[in-house]
């Protein structure tokens, strides 16, 4: 007999009269968490598996589900906590119970912690061997809180409890910040909560306000995680994992998305259960999954989102100089509130379900639904990503950039010529035989726009790119290897010689990362004097077509990289127009090379990655 005629036999049984679900067009591969998608649609593997649930201890999951293990338990979970299917074992221990407790005399009740109650009101004395088994089990695992399965209480086994690392982490690490200060360093860092890594051999970096660590971003100060999300392109699973230890979360649920191949990745869960990996795989070699984004689940329900420049292996978070953006805590939303709300001013929410949405993997379902599940009302600032494809809408890429600051740049449109574009870039792309087939094109249009932009064609403001020249990586402070970031090639530049023009060194005293080479990308217009900014974009997205999109003759933007960053704009910010950038200003926009910035000597050159070979 099928699942559908059974469930409809033990339908007319019971005299529900419920309507037929259609079944779930995805099949085995859904990756929802919405409890009105399961009410409308059946999903007959989850289904079978709560068919033979004795309603308590795990779930039987079949092993063709290994790769969608953690997701299906929790959609398990979900089902069973909003009761959209009642598992044939667990329907009838949930009707021998209701039977049962008819014979004592009443309808069995449960109070606000779970407890089963008689119809008097006085708390059951036994438990059967059963019951008290499973709770001991479940206690030596430290599970904590109960769902109900019809009437019979079953215990949660998705609580994994934090466990204390037995090594020194210093026997690991370079640099190591004393535990638990991260949420004030955090708030401190109001309104911009931007941050830059810290530095191994350049020591004050080691105390200042706005550098960061990989193991201060999982400080349990933040919030005790339960689970997390990495999106990155490099991944050293050992590295990594190493301060997931460290930080005390070596049992919690991993998922990481990575796009270099690899090896140790490649198999990861057969090591370690609680850790998924996917490759990201990439339709034309010119594209990289080369977004750099966190999202970190905490046991309250509420999360938080790092948008960061940083690959997750250790040359990165040494010597290297990278941003990155750390949200506020976005708290978990009443149960009875509607998924889309808690929206920001900026749609952030949305921004960020749209570029999860475009995976399309079942991995991300659990993440997908704690993001439609917390408030992301008080973040200030715009997520703004590339995804590979043509798209038609000003959702993505330059076109995603331009359209902001078409509605919400205040540059003085008398004076926009003045107000330099400053692009910083760790990497250049390939932009033709003349800077206006795109660079000074496109790129710049888009990159430059304003509110109340005159209809008249006026020329373009200046372009300073900001790129390590040889001399730069000569004096880093891990000498030519430093400049094993900047993977410009000499075969692209003869070809561009015209791009000397643009070219600005890295000079970064007053952050003291001077000599250490920026695997950062960042983007600002500033004041002719350097005293005020009118926006700031931290983001993965080098100065290339591959990351911000070339247009089609049909008017399509063509992108073949995922990216992501997050805009700065004053007026979400600060209520103001612009950021000030005034050393002695308390809310100084944390940029973190030097202005103005210092043009090529007609004797320097680019670095090119061919200095390593």
């Amino acid at each position: 007999m099928s699942l559908s005629n059974k469930r409809m036999n033990r339908d007319k049984v019971d005299q529900h009269n419920k309507r037929i679900k259609l079944a779930c067009s995805y099949g085995e591969s859904c990756y929802r968490m919405n409890p009105a998608h399961f009410r409308e649609f059946s999903h007959p593997h989850l289904e079978s598996i709560l068919d033979n649930y004795s309603g308590s201890g795990d779930y039987d999951i079949p092993e063709r589900f290994s790769l969608q293990r953690n997701m299906i338990r929790e959609q398990l979970d979900m089902m069973i906590q909003n009761k959209l299917y009642e598992g044939q074992r667990c329907g009838d221990l949930a009707r021998k119970d209701s039977e049962d407790s008819k014979k004592d005399g009443g309808e069995p009740k449960t109070d606000m912690a779970g407890t089963s109650r008689s119809s008097d009101g006085k708390k059951k004395a036994q438990t059967t061997d059963e019951e008290q088994m499973s709770s001991r089990t479940h206690e030596q695992t430290d599970t904590r809180s109960s769902k109900t399965c019809g009437d019979k209480k079953i215990l949660d086994s998705t609580y994994r409890p934090m466990v204390p690392p037995t090594r020194d982490p210093r026997s690991f690490l370079d640099v190591v910040v004393s535990p638990g200060g991260m949420l004030s360093k955090h708030a401190a860092a109001a309104p911009y909560h931007v941050f830059y890594t810290t530095i191994k051999d350049s020591k004050k970096t080691h105390n200042q306000k706005y550098s960061i660590t990989l193991l201060e971003i999982l400080d349990s100060s933040l919030g005790e995680l339960k689970c997390s999300l990495q999106i990155n392109f490099m991944v050293d699973a050992g590295w990594l994992l190493a301060h997931y230890y460290f930080a005390g979360y070596s049992a919690k649920k991993l998922t990481i998305l990575y796009g270099e191949e690899s090896a140790e990745l490649r198999n990861i869960s057969a090591k370690k259960p609680n850790v998924e990996a996917h490759q990201v795989k990439m339709a034309t070699p010119f594209g990289k999954h080369h977004t750099k984004m966190m999202l970190l689940c905490y046991e309250d329900g509420s999360l938080r989102v790092v948008v960061s420049t940083a690959n997750l292996y250790m040359d990165d978070w040494e010597n290297r100089t990278q941003g990155l953006w750390l949200s506020p805590s976005c708290p978990q939303l009443p149960a009875e509130s509607p998924s889309h709300s808690g929206e920001s001013p900026t749609g952030f929410k949305r921004s960020l379900l749209d570029y999860l949405h475009h995976y399309r993997l079942p991995q991300l379902a659990v993440y997908v639904h704690r993001v439609q599940r917390c408030d992301f009302s008080h973040i200030n600032v715009f997520l703004v990503c590339s995804v590979p494809g043509t798209h038609y809408s000003a959702s993505w890429g330059f076109l995603r950039v331009g359209a902001l600051l078409r509605a919400h740049c205040a540059v003085p449109p008398q004076e926009t010529r003045s107000w330099p574009l400053i692009a910083q870039a760790s990497s250049l792309g390939s932009y033709g035989k003349d800077p206006g087939s795109w660079l000074t094109g496109d790129f710049l249009h888009h990159f430059t726009k304003i509110k109340d932009q005159p209809q008249t064609l006026t020329p373009p403001p200046d372009l300073k790119l900001i790129y390590p020249s040889l001399e730069n990586v000569k004096s880093s402070h891990d000498g030519l290897l430093g400049g094993g970031c900047l993977p410009y090639s000499a075969a692209v530049h003869v070809k561009q010689p015209w791009l000397k023009d643009f070219l600005y060194q890295w000079r970064a005293l007053h952050s003291e990362r001077d000599r250490a080479m920026p695997h950062i990308k960042s983007y600002t217009r500033v004041s002719p004097d350097n005293s005020r900014a009118a926006f700031y974009l931290l983001t993965s997205g080098n100065v290339s077509k591959a990351a911000w999109g070339v247009r089609n003759k049909d008017g399509g933007l063509r992108l073949m990289s995922y990216e992501a960053g997050v805009l700065f704009l004053p007026r979400f910010v600060m209520s103001s127009d612009f950021f000030p950038l005034s050393p002695s200003s308390a809310l100084r926009l944390p940029v973190p090379y030097d202005l103005p910035p210092q043009r090529y000597s007609p004797d320097m050159s680019p670095w090119v990655s061919d200095y390593l070979y």
